[in-house]
């Protein structure tokens, strides 16, 4: 029997000062492989695969970044929230 597959999206700010830099986009590579589930971050309609770091780099994202975390797969609704979670922790930075 086929795993079900599920789509996940949610909405996430990016709060820390310094916004998406090495530092929180390697959090988010590890915190991506740690599931299953396909997971991409989008941004004004670019699309980057959370396990790439430079795809995630290249996004751009300052402090007040809007973005859309979207997760595909079985475990998609876990990965979803441990990474609004990450956000939401402003990648242990101020």
């Amino acid at each position: 029997m086929p795993e079900k597959s599920h789509l996940v999206e949610r909405e996430v700010w990016v709060e820390n000062r310094l916004g998406i830099h090495a530092r929180p986009a390697t959090q988010i590579l590890n915190l991506a492989r740690q599931f299953e589930a396909e997971i991409v971050l989008e941004k004004d309609g670019c699309v980057a695969n959370a396990r790439e770091l430079l795809s995630v780099l290249a996004l751009d994202c300052p402090q007040g970044t809007r973005l859309v975390v979207r997760a595909k797969g079985a475990d998609a609704r876990d990965a979803a929230h441990a990474m609004v979670q990450l956000f939401a922790r402003k990648f242990g930075e101020t």
